[in-house]
């Protein structure tokens, strides 16, 4: 595994000196097997691992993936998520008060529980936020891990099931990155995971109530997966009768508890958190088309990637019915194996939202974080028995082999490769260091942080300026400015017209930013801008970007070469 990291790292380490080659892409894949690898043979093999290798085998793998992830950005950070979590932060240790103003996300100030955290560590250490970020989470990310080999540990009885089941669930699209990177869902997974193993011991309670509070206070949706998974499995209880096992009278009042505290929380200080997720929601009845967020608005991918993609998706829809099969012959009586069961056909339902929901692939790619938890187990426990068994019988020729090994080792590598192609990042910066302008994390540049640190420092924090997508983000994290990025209209047509001054009055521009490099090159996902309809050409001619010397009232205040800042008539003086 160590070696596996130490080849994914040497292939950072060349795209971003410039040497993205084809070879430095295959020896990424060869660091991804080399790093899945021990766990996938072990598990495989005719003995498989004992209690204390299984635990150790899991753990060790969710450690090297997360050191993966921190090699793709090692000195700052770079994911969308992370820069909005990152000015929370700051405002919670320049401010010592919660609920501070984040013009980014402001739904992240209601949620403080990573920001105390690493507020915490910062303020013992002496770390910089940065640091300190990185290790909380990294800690929650291997955390989660060791909770979810609880759980499965202890549902299946076995953990070799138990060690599978987790490394099916961390081919899930976003383990690797999105769920280990610095931002509130992380740190709430890893209560999560707790709350649900303290929740399988009744004696456990007070510890289960803890981890759902902290949960609540963490991440909104963390939240209600939790509420929706103990409600699961108290309706499972009481459709089996088996209240008594596992303490299931306990489990009812701990999914009560979870709803009476997401709804305190909801109300007494995040009430915000209502009309964040509304689109969201109106979104799935497929009657809005949410603004781009991270993910969204992206192409598909190369071919290969989305053959690899729709194999992995395949391979799980025909593996689940298997395990349900398993699940009901050997363990009908095991009331949380039969809720991990139910809880697996959402996969279904978000492969249905995938493609039947405007933005359905940022939708549906969000949930699987959650989904793969049941899936992980059922598929296990399809590998365990029937699926086994079927592979024994069909094996040829079995004078060469009587092993169903084989097939096993392919079909890891299909959910392996498959989820990382459908995962973050995206395929055109799987390696970091090549530039695309408004490209998400290969559009980030020290440019471009010089200029969002310089508004600051000059402007004052506050100031709304109109930006691209990828300016937005460092305007709003680095800038602590309340940024603007969907107002593409004011940088298309050679002219500046009165619709675009009424519109800019409408939004109280008092700044506008211009990257000239949108017209030196075309936007990778599709637009430049927070708002996915990408109205501008793309490139965007050169005399579009470059009209504002001409319009009356527009002061240049900054200009890098390629970032240039404009004051409108009536903004704050800047020197």
């Amino acid at each position: 595994m160590a070696a596996g990291v130490l080849v994914i790292s040497a292939a950072y380490a060349a795209g971003r000196h410039g040497s993205p080659g084809s070879a430095w892409h295959a020896a990424y894949w060869l660091g991804e097997a080399l790093l899945f690898g021990p766990l996938a043979w072990r598990l495989l093999s005719r003995s498989g691992p004992g209690e204390s290798e299984a635990a150790g085998l899991v753990l060790c793998a969710a450690a090297a993936t997360y050191l993966v992830k921190v090699a793709y950005s090692p000195a700052a950070f770079r994911f969308p998520d992370e820069l909005e979590h990152l000015r929370t932060t700051s405002n919670l240790l320049s401010s010592h008060h919660l609920f501070g103003v984040n013009y980014l996300l402001p739904v992240s100030a209601f949620y403080p529980g990573l920001e105390e955290v690493t507020g915490a560590v910062v303020t013992l250490t002496g770390l910089p936020v940065f640091t300190a970020g990185l290790i909380v989470a990294g800690l929650a990310h291997v955390l989660f891990a060791a909770a979810l080999f609880v759980v499965f540990r202890q549902v299946s009885g076995s953990p070799r099931i138990a060690a599978a089941a987790c490394a099916i669930y961390a081919t899930n699209p976003h383990y690797q990155v999105f769920d280990a990177i610095y931002g509130y869902q992380t740190l709430a997974l890893a209560f999560f995971g707790l709350a649900l193993a303290a929740a399988l011991d009744r004696i456990r309670w007070v510890l289960a109530v803890t981890m759902i509070a902290a949960t609540v206070i963490t991440h909104h949706v963390t939240s209600y997966v939790l509420a929706g998974s103990l409600l699961l499995l108290t309706g499972v209880g009481a459709f089996r009768r088996r209240f008594r096992q596992y303490g299931f009278l306990s489990v009812a009042i701990l999914a009560a508890a979870c709803l009476g505290l997401v709804v305190l929380w909801v109300a007494l200080a995040a009430p915000g958190t209502v009309s964040y997720l509304e689109p969201t929601v109106r979104g799935l009845t497929g009657v809005f088309t949410s603004h781009r967020s991270a993910g969204s608005g992206a192409p598909a991918g190369p071919l290969t990637d989305q053959l690899a993609s729709y194999a992995a998706t395949a391979l799980i829809m025909i593996g689940l019915p298997f395990g349900w099969w398993q699940i009901w012959r050997k363990q009908r009586h095991n009331t949380w194996a039969l809720a991990l069961g139910a809880g697996s056909s959402a996969y279904y339902l978000a492969a249905l939202v995938r493609v039947a929901v405007p933005d359905g692939s940022e939708l549906a790619g969000r949930s699987l974080t959650f989904i793969y938890i049941p899936v992980g187990y059922t598929l296990a426990m399809a590998a365990a028995g029937p699926v086994r068994a079927l592979l024994r019988r069909i094996t040829v020729p079995r004078r060469i082999t009587r092993s169903s090994r084989p097939a096993f080792a392919a079909a890891a590598g299909i959910l392996l490769v498959g989820g990382i192609a459908a995962g973050w990042p995206p395929y055109w910066e799987r390696l970091p260091g090549q530039y695309f302008v408004d490209g998400f994390e290969s559009g980030i540049t020290t440019e471009g942080i010089a200029a969002a640190t310089w508004a600051r420092t000059t402007l004052g924090p506050g100031q709304r300026i109109a930006a691209d997508f990828t300016n937005y983000l460092l305007l709003g994290s680095y800038g602590d400015q309340d940024p603007v990025g969907d107002l593409d209209a004011l940088y298309c047509g050679p002219g500046w017209t009165d619709d675009d001054e009424a519109l800019a009055n409408q939004q109280a521009i008092g700044y506008l930013l211009v990257d000239l490099r949108m017209s030196e090159q075309a936007a990778v996902t599709g637009g430049y801008f927070a708002d996915s309809s990408a109205v501008c050409p793309s490139p965007i001619p050169r005399q579009d970007l470059t009209k504002f010397d001409a319009v009356p009232g527009f002061d240049r205040v900054y200009d890098s070469g390629n970032i240039v800042i404009y004051a409108r008539a009536g903004a704050q003086d800047a020197p």
